[in-house]
């Protein structure tokens, strides 16, 4: 195999993994909360072709550079506000991460669609536990449906007798210093990453009772780079395909008999 076809090949590679992430971000369009994920791509120049040109070569190389995947990160950009009236329904305006427990250790989300189980716990739509300032699950009682809670994230009950308010602890958000770095857990979860930094309590949250956040792909643009990689794609394996003929003509040529 030649040099162009290992360059096809890598950029078949290439646009494989950005397809399959376009693909997965259009799915998710209506999904609470869910961040689009990008891919940047770099060039490599083979040893070949970078020992030729600091040696002032100028000679056209077939093999001079590799499209690979540099890096992957998401979209952070915050999706628009949706009110549905439900009282367990949160959103955060501006920046800021729900806290939840799962069994490998609190995750972050900006999806805040939560009801409760059976025990009254305050749970995220996998089940898992939302967390209090205080690290803990946030328990409600039968008296949560009057439940309000504050822009800060304090939570509200009124005691349907003296129709007081009863402090009930306060939600937890968190801030982290690179969030696009973090880690996708699952859909609409995240995982702190070296990259990412550790997380931070959020001081200056904006909570939403009764709202959640959409999804932020833009479907039209997602739709758009569908095609544009596809036809890369498509372009790319006739390349390939071209460059397999080549290699089969010259062994045919060469290895006919005289």
């Amino acid at each position: 195999m030649n040099g162009g076809s290992y360059i096809a090949l890598s950029g078949i590679l290439s646009e494989e993994r950005k397809l399959a992430m376009i693909t997965n971000n259009i799915s998710n369009v209506n999904t609470v909360g869910y961040k689009s994920s990008n891919v940047d791509f770099a060039e490599f120049l083979s040893p070949k072709a970078v020992s030729a040109l600091n040696s002032g070569a100028d000679k056209p190389l077939a093999d001079k550079a590799y499209p690979i995947t540099l890096n992957t990160y998401i979209n952070m950009s915050q999706g628009s506000l949706k009110k549905t009236g439900n009282r367990l329904d949160l959103a955060i305006s501006g920046s800021g991460y729900f806290v939840v427990q799962t069994p490998d250790g609190f995750k972050y989300t900006r999806n805040g669609a939560f009801s409760l189980n059976q025990a009254g716990e305050l749970v995220n739509q996998e089940g898992f536990p939302v967390i209090n300032t205080e690290k803990k699950p946030i328990f409600l009682n039968e008296r949560g449906s009057n439940i309000t809670i504050t822009d800060s994230g304090i939570i509200n009950l009124t005691d349907p007798q003296t129709n007081n308010e009863l402090y009930s602890g306060r939600i937890l958000t968190v801030n982290f210093k690179n969030p696009q770095y973090l880690s996708k857990y699952g859909d609409t979860l995240f995982s702190a990453t070296k990259g990412s930094g550790l997380p931070v309590q959020n001081q200056n949250q904006d909570m939403l009772q009764g709202y959640v956040e959409e999804s932020n792909v833009n479907e039209i643009k997602g739709m758009v780079q569908m095609i544009d990689v596809s036809e890369t794609y498509n372009n790319m394996i006739q390349v390939l395909k071209s460059y397999s003929q080549v290699n089969n003509t010259a062994i045919n040529t060469i290895g006919a008999a005289v």
